[in-house]
């Protein structure tokens, strides 16, 4: 990788013409995954063909290369030959002459049959006709035959096929991680058999991408990590999830060999990475996000049952109320303190970091100074801009910082008093919000208890924007199960919402469902408010 990556800094052309011929590869093992008796059609015999043309190609340019170890590219000439007998080297494929001689024979007769069909009449022409009728017939068993012949070559050469398979594949995947090291100032991680992660000036790189195209920076993740739980705490929106993504990214890609995104990193190889998000939720199964990462755990605990693993947990038990989920947390983090794995836990609770081997805080607002806001400045770049996002060892129990309302003063919601609440809330509120309100029923995310909880929230001061607007509009929905085509056929949910303030009722313009944008199994919901 590290010459590769050297002769890549020198501009060597030969590495995009190699880019550019990977492209061309499809994957043909399913035409030779068949009875030796079974011959390939035209289309499957041009595929095979085009694979062996770009073979050939391929095995040139890599030829310019530096020596990749273990990886070596050889053209399957003699084949490329037999499908290819007039040497032209074009991609297209048909049964040429020179597969049977007697096709030649048979097709200029044909040839000379619907010359004379042209002027011939009557008894004649018929006679003419019945003729090339049965030259057809000869024309395509000779081909049939001629097809048998090229594919019992081809397969006697099938494992010659999936080595080059094998090394086409190995090669983009060596590419690919050099053109990321390359385009992101990737590092070489170091392998250690101690259960320990160091890491130094750690990026997480698609938001940094984000943050550079709103003329921010990334601020870099330098963390260790022992075995046992590390616990990191800070403020609401200080960038814990953040840390926490970036290191499991970092740990993926070291564990499949790829460069990472940091100055200097060290860790062992685990048996498993493992994050688990507060945001997941499953209607299907009756999940709530509490639920869903409860389950995610204990799946993860049974599977990895006495092996080395790393496991990341964002917020965990933050769905329950706050003293139970308190409790949770530090007995999670006491027990993975006794696993053979190296954890990761942010959290808002107290009581949590003193049982955990390190713990980091997010440096954040405790230096707030409201001198600093600048007028006109936009609420979410002001957070950005003073916001601390550094992470700095704090002693085990160190009280959580509260940030909340610096925050919410830095996004100035402390002076718009009316609520707007927005989120997958997992519930068909009305018969109209769900396509078959009758066998769904007594199912989660459609009970009569959740209905209920709804209509009480909405009576107590609230608006369904989208209802208000639009109260008897039908096959409007937000969420579609993966099985049974539930897209396709538009047999969906409306879970998920925007609810105003009454007072804010007046204001709202419009509010829609995006259905046509695809990507999950939710969509977007949109609520433009006139204030």
């Amino acid at each position: 990788m590290d010459a590769l990556l050297a002769w890549m800094e020198q501009g060597a052309p030969a590495v995009e013409n190699v880019v550019h011929l990977l492209s061309e590869f499809h994957d043909i093992k399913n035409s030779f995954q068949r009875p030796s008796n079974s011959p390939m059609d035209e289309v499957e015999l041009f595929e095979v063909k085009h694979f062996l043309l770009y073979l050939e190609r391929l095995a040139e340019e890599y030829g310019r290369f530096p020596r990749l170890e273990g990886l070596e590219l050889r053209p399957m000439t003699g084949l490329l030959d037999l499908l290819d007998p007039s040497g032209r080297r074009l991609p297209p494929f048909s049964v040429e002459n020179a597969f049977d001689p007697a096709l030649e024979r048979i097709r200029a007769d044909k040839l000379q049959v619907e010359r004379e069909l042209r002027s011939a009449e009557g008894e004649a022409r018929e006679a003419l006709l019945a003729r090339r009728r049965e030259m057809v017939l000869e024309e395509d068993k000779a081909e049939l035959a001629a097809r048998r012949r090229l594919t019992a070559a081809l397969l006697r050469e099938k494992a010659g096929f999936f080595s080059a398979m094998d090394a086409i594949g190995r090669l983009d995947l060596t590419l690919a991680k050099a053109r990321l090291a390359r385009r992101f100032g990737c590092v070489r991680p170091r392998l250690s058999a101690v259960p320990e992660v160091e890491a130094f000036d750690m990026v997480h790189p698609e938001v940094a991408d984000h943050l550079k195209e709103r003329g921010g920076a990334f601020t870099p993740v330098s963390i260790t990590l022992e075995k046992g739980t590390t616990v990191i705490t800070g403020a609401n929106m200080g960038g814990k999830s953040v840390s926490l993504k970036s290191v499991t990214l970092n740990l993926l890609l070291l564990q499949t060999g790829f460069f990472v995104f940091a100055r200097e990193m060290t860790a062992p190889l685990f048996d498993s990475v493992s994050l688990i998000c507060t945001d997941r939720q499953s209607v299907e199964q009756g999940l709530s996000s509490f639920g869903a990462e409860v389950a995610a755990l204990g799946d993860l605990l049974r599977r990895e049952k006495g092996k080395f693993f790393f496991v990341a947990l964002d917020e965990f038990a933050r769905g329950t109320n706050p003293r139970e989920g308190a409790a949770l947390a530090r007995a999670l983090v006491e027990y993975l303190g006794g696993l053979n794995c190296v954890a990761m836990m942010t959290t808002h609770y107290d009581g949590v970091s003193d049982a955990a081997r390190r713990h980091y805080q997010v440096a954040g607002l405790a230096a707030l100074d409201t001198a600093a806001f600048r007028a006109g400045e936009a609420p979410l770049d002001r957070l950005s801009r003073l916001m601390d996002y550094r992470l700095i060892a704090a002693p085990p129990g160190a009280p959580c910082p509260r940030d909340a309302l610096r925050v919410c003063r830095l996004l100035d919601l402390d002076a718009k008093k009316p609520v707007v609440y927005c989120g997958d809330l997992n519930v068909a509120h009305q018969e109209i919000d769900i396509k078959n309100p009758g066998p769904n029923r007594r199912n989660p995310g459609f009970t009569d208890e959740e209905r209920e909880k709804m209509t009480k929230l909405l009576s107590s001061g609230f608006v369904d924007t989208f209802r208000y607007l639009y109260p008897d509009k039908t096959g409007a929905y937000s969420w579609w199960s993966y099985r049974f085509n539930a897209r396709k056929n538009n047999a969906g949910w409306r879970i998920d919402y925007f609810i105003v303030s009454e007072r804010l009722k007046d204001k709202i313009r419009n509010a829609d469902i995006w259905s046509e944008v695809l990507g999950s199994d939710h969509c977007p919901v949109v609520l433009d408010l006139d204030v």
